[in-house]
């Protein structure tokens, strides 16, 4: 039987906080693979945690270790002094990418870090050139990162997000209270979604037709609503720490009747994970979403959430699940119920003991 260690490290993760991506992407899944055993291998992983751990010299990482399983990275300095070292050792360095890199909207705060030409995008680019093996979201993003590097297609790995639900604790009790709250969370790099047209046009609507119906969007504020809306539309404040925002998500989520997660349907957005609907449904409630292909694979349309495209669709789902108290308790339940057939963490251990299998026992 072969013994396998990895080194694992967020690259976005520091003292203060940890990052969201790194998270879901790095830690939660290395350290649910710690310990696993079958007939071939047992594996190792140190997860590693700036807060506890302190520093470290690669040199001793590289002696121990056999692969490192990282986030991307522009530290182009950082990377140069790992990458040595690896190849002076003779380790495998796998790195993991969630996001469309290079076709990043304007307002996205990333952008000129990574707009053409810049050096994020060089070292990023010389980043996933050179290491052994790269993990991705979903096969649209997987095409993309073979468009845009030199690696072919059994060099990238897709790995979907998914929860941990002893995490991930709290469910939301079930409300028919005579008035009703949409919920949005995300970064600012949701703007262009939340101005979308048909999500827009749909929710004006709605606002005028019912006068108990109020939204929050959680991270992301839209100036347009608030002078169109006033005071039936809020915006909440959650954290850059994800574990900190999983403590506070409680009081978001017990005070929501759904979820509405707009969309504008390119090819960054293509590339996106659908970890959003998977943390909604953690809290039982119900999630309509726009119709694109990572939560076309993850919900059944009317039956566990919604998926819409045109102002009608946002506008029939929205008022469903306003009016229809019983479809809206049905629709929370059932999407609860496929995250525990379909998303567990510790379900899917397997799917990454079989890639590291592969690329660290059979070279």
């Amino acid at each position: 039987m072969k013994h396998i260690k990895i080194f694992a490290i967020g690259s976005h993760t520091f003292i203060e906080r940890v990052s969201g991506v790194d998270f879901v992407r790095i830690l939660q899944p290395m350290r649910v693979l710690n310990g696993y055993k079958d007939d071939e291998v047992e594996i190792e992983t140190k997860v590693y945690s700036p807060k506890e751990d302190g520093s470290f010299d690669w040199r001793d990482i590289f002696q121990e270790y056999d692969a490192v399983y990282f986030n991307y990275t522009t530290n182009d300095i950082g990377y140069a002094v790992m990458g040595t070292l690896a190849q002076k050792y003779g380790r495998k360095l796998i790195v993991d990418v969630d996001d469309d890199l290079f076709n990043l909207a304007q307002s996205n705060p990333a952008y000129e870090v990574f707009k053409k030409d810049s050096w994020g995008r060089t070292v990023v680019r010389a980043v996933l050139n050179d290491v052994y093996h790269i993990t991705c979201t979903n096969h649209h993003l997987k095409n993309l990162l073979m468009s845009e590097t030199i690696k072919t297609s059994g060099l990238i790995t897709v790995l979907p997000n998914y929860i941990d639900l002893e995490l991930y604790k709290h469910r939301s009790p079930f409300k028919d209270r005579g008035y009703y709250k949409a919920i949005h969370f995300g970064s600012s790099t949701h703007q262009v979604d939340l101005h979308s047209e048909p999500f827009y046009q749909a929710m004006d609507r709605v606002m005028k037709e019912y006068p108990n119906f109020s939204f929050v969007s959680v991270g992301a504020f839209v100036a347009k609503y608030k002078n169109r809306w006033g005071r039936r539309y809020e915006q909440g404040f959650g954290a850059t720490d994800l574990l900190e925002w999983i403590t506070m998500m409680p009081k978001f989520m017990d005070d929501a009747d759904f979820a509405v997660v707009p969309l504008v349907v390119n090819t960054y957005n293509k590339s996106k994970s659908n970890i959003k609907r998977w943390e909604t449904s953690s809290y039982k409630i119900p999630f309509i979403g726009q119709r694109i292909r990572q939560y076309n694979e993850v919900v059944t349309d009317g039956v566990d959430g919604y998926l819409v495209e045109t102002e009608d669709e946002w506008y029939k789902a929205i008022t469903t699940m306003i009016n229809d108290s019983k479809k809206r308790k049905e629709i929370g339940e059932a999407g609860f119920e496929r995250l525990v057939k379909e998303a567990q963490m510790k379900s899917h251990v397997g799917e990454y003991a079989s890639m590291f299998k592969e690329l660290l026992t059979n070279t």
